[in-house]
């Protein structure tokens, strides 16, 4: 068989096709993740561009709440469709930790206990302040509660919304606050002011509309409303306690795209990416290193509920919540 120039040459432009198109295959692959979240779209945008450029890798996104994230992870765990679940309630994670894998990354340091589980099967990157979002249009400032115990006084009784604690998981941390301040005592004095809501949205919207007087509810949905503009929206951080719910990232137990996986949560807790999450969408980092807002006070300088603690309300939620039922039936 006789060999040519052009044949050769036609051998080595194949040649080369075909091994482009396996690196390329083999790099696509390498540089896929999958993440399950309940972020709002823009958000999830925002971060998949970020760490594209970061890295080189694709995240794909799969928006679900928690709840219905946990019940996924669950059903694919023989086959693990998604790699990392960033970001819900630490409590509800807590409970799924056998679906997930250990992981103590090193932009944890310096995050304080609470803020990561012992089995490093999960991992916070932000916390929800619990707040009084107070409408001065129906309750002038300096008249409205300061405190939790001035909160739970009859006087503020049909005064005050807040969602329903068997549907949010930040209503839940509310509600677990109160009973480490108060016991049950506090609980039955909360259900009796209380007007409970379907959903945490109705409480921020309903107050910034002035349709309730007082919301509890989380710190970055009320500041959105005095970020906007509206003169009328106050916030109020109780001084006898903040109740701080932190909200993690976690690594799947067999996950199909473990290293790029790894990078991810990385990415997700690095200081600029929780700077820019706090600055555009004022969700504030569980790391203390990180710049604040003008209009939003340093974490270091408010009065944090020490004694919150996210494993113990995992194992107490059964027990509270009945407590909870209980007094909303017999009010």
């Amino acid at each position: 068989m006789k060999t040519t120039w052009k044949g050769i040459a036609v051998w080595a432009g194949s040649l080369a096709l075909g091994l482009a198109f396996g690196f390329s295959s083999l790099n696509a692959h390498a540089g896929e993740v999958v993440l399950y979240s309940s972020n709002q779209p823009e958000l999830l945008d925002v971060i998949a561009q970020g760490f594209k450029e970061k890295t080189g890798h694709t995240m794909t996104s799969v928006r679900m709440g928690t709840g219905e994230a946990m019940k996924r992870i669950a059903a694919e765990r023989a086959n693990p469709l998604c790699d990392v679940f960033w970001s819900g309630d630490v409590a509800v994670l807590d409970n799924a930790k056998a679906d997930f894998a250990a992981y103590k990354s090193p932009e944890a340091e310096g995050l304080p206990a609470t803020m990561i589980d012992k089995e490093a099967k999960w991992i916070a990157s932000n916390t929800h302040l619990m707040v009084f979002m107070v409408n001065t249009k129906l309750i002038p400032e300096n008249e409205a509660p300061k405190t939790w115990a001035d909160l739970l006084d009859p006087r503020w009784k049909g005064k005050i919304v807040m969602a329903n604690p068997e549907k949010s998981g930040t209503a839940y941390a509310q509600v677990y606050g109160v009973y480490k301040m108060f016991g049950d005592e506090g609980l039955a004095k909360l259900v009796d002011n209380a007007t409970i809501l379907d959903s945490s949205s109705l409480v921020y919207k309903g107050t910034a509309e002035g349709e309730f007087a007082l919301g509890i509810t989380l710190e970055y949905a009320a500041y959105r409303y005095v970020a906007g503009g509206n003169p009328d929206v106050k916030i109020i951080y109780p001084s006898d306690g903040v109740i701080s719910a932190p909200e993690g990232a976690a690594l799947v137990n067999g996950c199909q795209h473990p290293a790029e996986a790894k990078q991810l949560v990385d990415y997700l807790l690095s200081k600029e990416v929780e700077e820019m999450i706090f600055q555009k969408y004022y969700r504030r980092p569980a790391r203390e290193d990180t710049a604040t807002i003008g209009g939003l006070p340093d974490t270091v300088s408010l009065n944090i509920l020490k004694s919150f603690d996210p494993a113990e309300a995992s194992a107490l939620k059964g027990k509270i919540l009945a407590q909870w039922k209980k007094l909303v039936l017999n009010k």
